[in-house]
C-alpha cells in the first residue's frame, strides 16, 4: 500500500511521546510523576463509570452538539447564576472534552496570523508542536 508523501511531514503528538517515555520508565521501575498528560493519579470515581455505563445503555452514544450538550451547558450556566449571581446565556458556553480543544478554540478567537503569544518555558508539551500555526 502506498502512503502519502503528506504522512513524513506529520510530527508525533509531543504529549504522547513524552507519555509513552515516562511509562516505560515506570515500567523499569523508575518514580515518575506525570505532568505530561492531563490525567488524575486515581481512577475514574465508581459513580461517574455507573453514570456512563446508564447512558450507554440509554442509548447515548452519538455525537454531541458542537458547542456541547445543551443541557449540560444549561447547568453550567444555572450554576454561575446561583454561585456568582452572574447571568451567562447558555448559548455563549462552550463545552470541550479536554482542556488542548479549549485553547485551540480560545486562540483562534483571539489571535491573528502574525501575532505574538508569550508562553512559559518548560511548557505544556503540546504547545510544542511546531506545525501548529500559532508556534514559529
Amino acid at each position: 500500500m502506498k502512503l502519502s508523501k503528506r504522512l513524513s511531514a506529520i510530527a508525533p503528538f509531543q504529549v504522547m511521546a513524552i507519555l509513552e517515555k515516562a511509562r516505560a520508565l515506570q515500567a523499569a521501575g523508575h518514580d515518575v510523576i506525570h505532568l505530561e498528560v492531563g490525567e488524575p493519579d486515581f481512577a475514574t470515581p465508581q459513580a461517574i463509570v455507573d453514570a456512563g455505563r446508564a447512558a450507554l445503555a440509554a442509548g447515548h452514544t452519538y455525537y454531541t452538539a458542537a458547542q456541547g450538550l445543551a443541557e449540560l451547558r444549561q447547568a453550567i450556566a444555572a450554576f454561575y447564576q446561583s454561585r456568582f449571581g452572574v447571568t451567562v446565556a447558555p448559548e455563549r458556553i462552550i463545552v470541550t472534552p479536554g482542556a488542548s480543544g479549549a485553547l485551540q478554540i480560545a486562540l483562534s478567537l483571539l489571535v491573528d496570523e502574525g501575532d505574538g503569544v508569550l508562553m512559559a518555558d518548560p511548557t505544556y508539551p503540546c504547545f510544542i508542536d511546531r506545525q501548529s500555526p500559532y508556534v514559529n
